[in-house]
């Protein structure tokens, strides 16, 4: 990646002018490893901040329901994947999540699949197509490996517990609301879905809206729906994921 070359690059200067200027190599050791950091932290930095006013961009295309246009603009941001890592793993999961709610499934697995392991949203989302698809063993495994990286949204909890009640493992659900109660315990929403999975009641996923529609956006309310307008025949733009 760019940020790093460059980032070697100037430690090696460094190194070469502190050997010279003293006459013993070890003088450049240290000079070089500031340099290094200061320099890879610095151009890190920039980087993040284009692809921060990027996505900005295309957010407000999406929020016009210039769907398109915002799409493009996140697929602008490729070209700084050659600056820093991890960006491309960033736009990969922002398009998959853009192509989840509009009900591209196919295409969002595709980016979402290359998003970063650890982004828990964009990781569960894939889950979730998982699921959709029948794919319930994959499903489960990819949000057992998320505990960890979405284990303090209670979002994440519930999602879980959801896909376990689906597949009729009840005590398995009940298990992992309390494992998300221990790191969410002030969430009122997984204290009543444990509640009611508890006492056998109907489970109302509401109580984790609006997220929840993130992931199944036709629970969406009519009145919600209507505040996303047609975008083109059969389709609506709900409203934008979170970053």
């Amino acid at each position: 990646m760019y940020n790093l070359a460059i980032s070697i690059g100037i430690a090696v200067v460094a190194f070469v002018a502190g050997w010279l200027g003293v006459g013993n190599w070890l003088a450049g050791f240290v000079p070089a490893m500031l340099a290094l950091s200061i320099a890879y932290v610095l151009l890190a930095r920039r980087t993040g901040k284009q692809l921060e006013a990027l996505m900005q961009d295309s957010m407000k295309e999406f929020q016009a329901r210039r769907i398109e246009k915002g799409r493009k603009i996140l697929e602008s941001g490729f070209a700084l994947g050659r600056w820093q890592f991890l960006v491309d793993a960033q736009v990969h999961a922002q398009i998959g999540t853009i192509d989840y709610m509009q009900g591209n499934f196919r295409e969002a697995r595709k980016h979402l699949e290359k998003s970063w392991s650890r982004h828990w949203m964009a990781q569960a989302l894939l889950a979730t197509v998982d699921f959709r698809e029948k794919k319930i063993e994959d499903a489960l495994k990819r949000m057992d490996k998320l505990t960890g990286p979405g284990g303090k949204d209670p979002v994440f909890w519930g999602l879980y517990a959801h896909m376990l009640l689906e597949t009729g493992d009840r005590d398995k659900a009940l298990a992992m609301l309390a494992k998300g109660l221990e790191k969410n315990a002030g969430s009122d929403a997984l204290k009543a879905m444990a509640d009611a999975v508890r006492n056998k009641r109907k489970v109302k996923m509401k109580a984790f809206a609006p997220a929840w529609y993130q992931f199944f956006p036709e629970d969406m309310p009519r009145t919600m729906m209507m505040q996303g307008q047609q975008t083109r025949p059969g389709q609506y733009t709900p409203p934008m994921p979170r970053r």
